[in-house]
């Protein structure tokens, strides 16, 4: 008897598929979990990451924490009931995050910072810039301007911290406090949260301009870019743009921008991590070993080599 047309298609389709089950498997499935988008650092790693898994053939998903950590928490669990391989995370707040990532730990779910780590939170890796150097170079730039402006270090300085609890802002402050802290005549006169957050830092430092009058401040250190940015904008409007500097940390265009007009004396470069980040990240897909940490590299930012360095972002 001979097999019906239906039944010869059948077969053929079935050993079509049996062929290509056994060479081709589903793309592997990371997750990314970042604080939030509202933020040029912030979106460009997550172009980056979007880009280099699309290249490597990687599935992403990926959860905007909107600036809570019990939202990026959510996201977390989102993610990790979907079945991903591997978590990316850039920090926000330590607080609740750690303990979330303990559990994630002991569910058998590997998981490695980009960008803004968290440290001894039992993550694989961490791609990173080495904030607490940074923050101490920036330190040593401020006692250096200002003794450059009075003749010995002595001045009075104004801080702009990022957002409270994160670890990022207290090695980036805590670094620059380090080294200042060393010469009794630099004072901290004033040091305030602006969350990473050009607009609330704008905010702050006006308050900080009307309780100290024209006279009493030297210079700002903002713990990022956008901050800093902030800063100059209030400082710009209150007529006192040569008497107060204003030292930033990221590295981001209008930074540099804001260097060429004398409006910000000095950056540094803090890339995203996004590329780099995805580069370590396929090696432990691949099960390859990678080192506990990752330093991004970077460089002092001023009007003497500002024409000479690419924008962090």
């Amino acid at each position: 008897m001979k097999p019906s047309k239906i039944a010869l298609a059948l077969a053929a389709a079935a050993l079509l598929f049996g062929g290509m089950s056994t060479a081709w498997a589903a793309p592997d499935t990371i997750g990314l979990s970042q604080e939030s988008l509202d933020h040029p650092w912030l979106a460009t790693q997550r172009k980056q990451i979007d880009a280099a898994c699309k290249a490597a053939g990687v599935r992403l998903l990926a959860t905007d924490g909107q600036g809570n950590v019990a939202t990026q928490i959510a996201g977390i669990e989102d993610m990790q009931s979907k079945g991903i391989k591997l978590l990316l995370v850039q920090a926000g707040k330590a607080e609740g995050l750690r303990q979330e990532l303990e559990s994630l730990k002991e569910r058998g779910i590997p998981y490695m910072f980009v960008g803004k780590p968290i440290e001894n939170a039992g993550a694989i890796t961490m791609v990173s810039g080495d904030n607490r150097a940074l923050g101490a170079d920036a330190g040593q730039f401020i006692v250096d301007s200002l003794t450059q402006k009075n003749g010995k270090p002595k001045g009075n300085l104004v801080v702009l911290e990022g957002i409270p609890g994160d670890e990022t802002s207290l090695n980036r402050v805590g670094g620059a406090v380090s080294v200042v802290k060393k010469y009794q005549d630099i004072k901290i006169v004033a040091s305030q949260p602006g969350d990473y957050r050009r607009p609330k830092a704008y905010s702050v430092m006006q308050n900080i301009l009307q309780a100290h009058p024209p006279g009493t401040l030297d210079i700002v250190f903002a713990a990022n870019g956008e901050m800093a940015l902030g800063a100059i904008q209030a400082i710009k409007e209150s007529g006192r743009s040569k008497e107060i500097k204003v030292v930033g940390l990221d590295g981001q265009k209008e930074e540099f921008d804001a260097i060429r007009a004398g409006d910000e004396a000095a950056t540094w470069l803090y890339p995203p991590a996004g590329t780099e980040g995805m580069a370590v990240a396929l090696k432990v897909l691949k099960g390859e070993k990678v080192p506990p940490k990752v330093l991004l590299p970077t460089v002092r930012v001023t009007k003497d080599n500002v024409n000479l360095v690419q924008p962090a972002f």
